[in-house]
């Protein structure tokens, strides 16, 4: 409990779309797994489980920040040498078919009924089968929509700026190279 309430302050306060404060949250409860299990003997599920949930939330919350702040990994073989207009529409296509229509399917699929993958342990507050660790196994996948949601958004954002890029227009992205030389 000390470290869910350190979670819920160090985020009231940060108030950013980064989650570098879940990332030192999951080192010093790994760490502190570690002590336990190492010099105490002693090992606690839910703190496990603690840690698989700030995972899960980690990877899936920062994705849309990572898109956002180009720290995705990208392919420039070709990319680097076209003009801004031709990467406007190379991210318009990607944006559109890959990831707009990835998330979206997504979406439909966990959603679509009270039985789907999403909504099913949702409606029912589907926890652990264990009679013991975190009891919360059904906001993990409601972690799945809240990433399909925000990636949309993000996607629906990169193609706006493709756009810009496509009709030579202020607002469009910085193209900067990246490159190993």
């Amino acid at each position: 409990m000390p470290l869910i309430g350190l979670a819920i302050v160090i985020a009231i306060f940060t108030r950013t779309l980064g989650f570098p404060w879940l990332a030192l949250l999951v080192v010093v409860a790994e760490l502190l797994i570690v002590l336990c299990r190492c010099i105490f003997f002693y090992e606690q599920a839910f703190m496990a489980d603690l840690v698989r949930f700030w995972y899960a939330a980690l990877f899936l919350f920062a994705s849309a920040y990572t898109l956002k702040e180009e720290g995705h990994v990208c392919v420039d073989v070709f990319f680097t040498n076209f003009s801004p207009r031709t990467k406007g529409f190379v991210n318009a296509f990607g944006s559109v078919v890959f990831g707009i229509a990835l998330c979206w399917v997504g979406l439909v699929v966990g959603m679509g009924g009270k039985s789907n993958i999403i909504n099913s342990p949702l409606l029912s507050f589907e926890t652990t089968q264990a009679s013991f660790g975190l009891y919360v196994k059904y906001l993990m996948t409601a972690f799945l929509a809240v990433f399909a949601t925000s990636m949309m958004i993000q996607f629906v954002s990169y193609f706006l700026q493709a756009v810009t890029d496509i009709r030579d227009e202020p607002g469009g992205r910085e193209h900067t190279i990246h490159a190993v030389q």
